[in-house]
């Protein structure tokens, strides 16, 4: 099944919103409520009719949209009661929302004189600001100068909008545009960092309207840049004249995207027209899981890793052609010795030269030349190929096997970082993936209470440890397994390592429960069944030089089990220090 790429709240989707809000234009501010600590929904009563606008500046769901109706709340926090306050018998009289930009502003006539409720949607930098003529009220999220010397949010301070260090697509012709689509950046992406106000969505969809493929190489599209233009003139003329067409995407019954028109980049899915652009994010969003924090940090994380596993399977692909390259560097030093031999049949300013091959029974070959140089500089440039195609091929090996480890410990860790359940196994992930330099950025602070490796207990009194990244994975393995515990391994998958410690032999029981812990917690765990190694620990090695995680093993039994937490097993609760609070692993 093909991934679908995530809806975005972006300018175009901001602008059919917006039109919806400018009908709004006259009505009577009605109340507000505060459904989460990052959300507000103002009400507007226009005749015997209340619209409610909601507001989000979540970093994942920022969004304005109009709501039928809003979450029962209880309380206001300080911005909420100074909306309640300042738009007092206000009255809405006009919105706003430059091109291509996404801001939104909504101007009040309140009892004061005029007020702007401005909603800031972009990403973690996403905000919802009260300002008046001269400076700001307040703010959903102050953001301090500590914080953001370049922008603060301050209420007394004056309200600025935030820069727009980019050109409009609409003010970008053919030639700027050529400029635009150089290097090896996919179209998509080299247009979204170009541009303002452009998602990776519908940059997709322009280059499809343009007939171009949206992963190709930017340096490649150049010749389409009147193609790609007319796309833009396109969507701006739709959000000129507000011809939009709401539309929603399902799959298996469930809201999976919308659109403020009908894209391409969607052509596989089923669609259907929605009433409104408010309609169809609001149905989008009641269809779309929760996220809960717990799961933002995991898809954060996952995709920081994806995104650096597919720089290193490239990078490993990379090396493989060049040692497959470097393979043909006998020929330089064989085209060297030729040159050197048949000296006397070079006449000055020769590009090339044909000489019989001793090498291939005499054939003819054809060494090229630089003029600028002799017969004997040019020989020696071919040596010089020769050794350092020499010198690439000693090399790479040990870069390839480098490069190949790495890319081992980040499917581990996509494997740890799905089954975490709790933010200090995340924690832990991460903070692994940065000691080894995987990741630039190290977690920040650890969770209260650090848990340690998972312990479960089974029937029979045996406990089961798993490891949830790959420094605690060679903790378990080399320092709570002893001797003579068994040792636990998915075999020829990614997975945690999982030791079986018991008073005396393991029942079947105990051992059959630790496989299915190790199948739950490896990349078989979606599949029926697993193959999972059995081995006593002291036949499990590490390699010298090997990266955390890694080891070998001999002597292993090897059982087919069903890939989950095993029946009769409870968790058992870590070794705590004095005085720490209790926690379940």
């Amino acid at each position: 099944m093909p991934e679908i790429i995530p809806p975005s709240f972006d300018a175009l989707t901001l602008a059919a919103v917006a039109a919806e809000v400018h009908a709004l234009v006259g009505a009577r501010f009605a109340g507000v409520r505060q459904p989460a600590p990052d959300a507000i929904v103002v009400s507007l009563r226009m005749g015997t009719r209340v619209h409610h606008v909601f507001f989000s500046i979540h970093a994942r769901t920022a969004r304005v949209h109009v709501v039928s109706r809003p979450q029962a709340t209880d309380r206001l926090d300080l911005f909420g009661l100074l909306l309640r306050s300042r738009l007092l018998e206000a009255h809405l009289t006009g919105v706003e929302q430059p091109p291509f930009n996404r801001v939104l502003r909504l101007r009040f006539d309140a009892l004061e004189g005029p007020l702007d409720l401005v909603a800031e949607l972009m990403g973690r930098h996403s905000n919802l600001v009260l300002a008046d003529s001269r400076v700001v009220l307040g703010a959903l999220k102050v953001v301090t100068a500590q914080m953001s010397p370049r922008r603060p949010v301050l209420p007394g301070r004056p309200y600025t909008p935030p820069p727009t260090d980019r050109p409009r697509p609409d003010t970008l012709d053919a030639d700027a545009l050529r400029a635009l689509l150089v290097g090896e950046r996919p179209v998509w992406q080299q247009l979204t960092q170009g541009m303002l106000g452009l998602s990776p969505l519908v940059a997709r969809e322009i280059a499809l309207r343009a007939g171009l493929d949206p992963a190709a190489p930017a340096g490649a599209a150049a010749g389409s840049a009147g193609a790609v233009e007319a796309a833009i003139r396109e969507i701006a003329e739709i959000i000129r004249t507000a011809a939009f067409q709401p539309t929603v995407y399902e799959r298996a019954g469930r809201v999976v995207a919308f659109a403020a028109i009908p894209l391409r980049v969607y052509a596989d899915l089923p669609a259907a027209p929605a009433a409104g652009m408010s309609e169809a994010v609001a149905r989008y969003y009641g269809d779309a899981p929760a996220l809960d924090p717990l799961e933002d940090r995991r898809r954060t994380l996952a995709s920081a890793v994806r995104a650096v596993l597919r720089q290193r399977e490239a990078a490993l692909e990379a090396n493989r052609q060049a040692l497959e390259a470097s393979g043909s560097g006998e020929r330089f030093r064989v085209l060297g010795e030729l040159l050197l031999a048949y000296a006397t049949h070079v006449r000055p300013g020769e590009t090339a030269v044909s000489v019989p091959d001793h090498t291939a029974g005499g054939a003819e070959i054809t060494i090229p030349l630089d003029p600028q140089f002799s017969v004997a500089e040019n020989a020696q440039r071919l040596f010089r190929r020769y050794q350092k195609a020499r010198a690439t091929a000693r090399a790479l090996p040990a870069r390839i096997a480098q490069v190949t480890a790495e890319i081992g410990g980040l499917r581990d860790a996509l494997v740890q970082i799905e089954t975490a359940g709790s933010s200090d196994d995340l924690w832990e992930v991460h903070a692994d993936l940065a000691a080894r330099g995987s990741l630039r950025r190290a977690p920040r602070s650890r969770p209260v209470s650090p848990s340690g490796p998972r312990r479960y207990r089974t029937e029979d009194g045996a406990t089961i440890v798993v490891g949830r990244s790959a420094r605690e994975n060679d903790h378990v393995t080399f320092r709570v397994a002893g001797p003579d515990d068994l040792w636990f391994h998915a075999r020829g998958i990614h997975g945690a390592h999982v030791v079986l410690k018991a008073a005396g032999t393991p029942s079947e029981a105990a051992i059959t429960a630790a496989a299915r812990a190790a199948a739950y917690y490896s990349e078989g765990r979606q599949t029926g069944q697993v193959a999972v190694d059995c081995v006593l620990r002291k036949h499990v090695r590490k390699m010298r030089g090997a990266p955390p995680g890694a080891v070998v093993y001999e002597g292993e039994r090897t059982l087919r089990v069903s890939p989950a937490v095993p029946d009769a097993v409870a968790p058992e609760r870590a070794p705590r220090a004095p005085g720490a609070p209790r926690a379940l692993s």
